[in-house]
């Protein structure tokens, strides 16, 4: 395991603090090793190589040299179900800096929950982590995406791509992580003064399969029904063939013409 211990300054970005490491075992074990250690957020943490990055529920995140690997660390004055909101957040994020580093931003979709698509495959990820102090209360919030620029993983059980093999682009990570902490900073700013609402309509706006038929896959059953939107709280809102409408918090989402689900 390559804990380093404090990587490479640079300069920040967008009031954000940023860090470099050539290899690190992950950049979110990093972010919550310093949040643990007092450090008081706004820091941006990247990596060449990541040897042991992760995406949800534990699934191995691929890293190889080329791509972007980050993670940020946040102390939103907020509770952890608010906190989450942050992860829509950092979707849009995602999905402006790369239709701007592009020029090509109608093949970018997002994939609820944390999933953005490149003419319908998987090129960028997001993973939400987060501490409660004994009161409950928020201590840090931890948000670790990853980013196909130059490569994509093989032999995964969902469709996956990168920038370079769908659009013959190379994009500098250095760019790249500008474009996403400068937008995020805005997004950020704009759930603290006006909440979930605004940050919800702009993430549904770029939804794959939006009122499409998609399938649900949780714990303990698979379900299908109409993509309806988000709920406020952000839970998919899943309306059934019998007219009822079903949350779901979590789960792997199916949609039409895709093979593959959320990781």
């Amino acid at each position: 395991m390559v804990t380093p211990a404090g990587g490479r300054e640079e300069p920040g970005i967008a009031g954000w603090r940023v860090r470099h490491f050539a290899e690190i075992d992950s950049t979110n074990e990093e972010a919550r090793r310093r949040a643990a250690a007092g450090d008081e957020g706004d820091l941006a943490l990247y990596a060449d190589t990541q040897t042991a990055g992760r995406g949800r529920r534990g699934r191995a995140w691929v890293s190889p040299p080329g791509n972007l690997m980050f993670s940020l660390l946040l102390r939103p004055k907020a509770g952890p179900a608010r906190a989450a909101e942050l992860s829509f957040a950092t979707a849009i994020a995602l999905h402006e800096a790369l239709a701007t580093l592009t020029g090509e931003g109608f093949r970018f979709q997002l994939k609820w929950p944390n999933d953005v698509l490149l003419d319908g495959a998987k090129v960028a990820g997001i993973l939400l982590e987060s501490a409660t102090g004994s009161d409950g209360a928020l201590e840090f919030l931890v948000i670790g995406a990853g980013i196909n620029l130059a490569h994509f993983p093989d032999n995964t059980p969902y469709p996956a791509t990168s920038v370079a093999a769908s659009l013959g682009h190379h994009v500098e990570r250095r760019a790249a992580l500008a474009e996403v902490l400068t937008r995020l900073g805005h997004w950020v700013t704009v759930w603290e003064r006006e909440g979930f609402a605004p940050i919800r309509e702009a993430w549904v706006s770029r939804a794959a399969g939006l009122g499409e038929r998609i399938t649900v896959r949780l714990s303990d059953e698979t379900i299908e029904g109409t993509f309806a939107g988000l709920r406020p709280d952000g839970a998919l809102d899943l309306r059934l063939d019998n007219g009822a409408s079903r949350a779901i918090t979590a789960g792997d989402v199916f949609l039409p013409g895709v093979v593959g689900a959320s990781v």
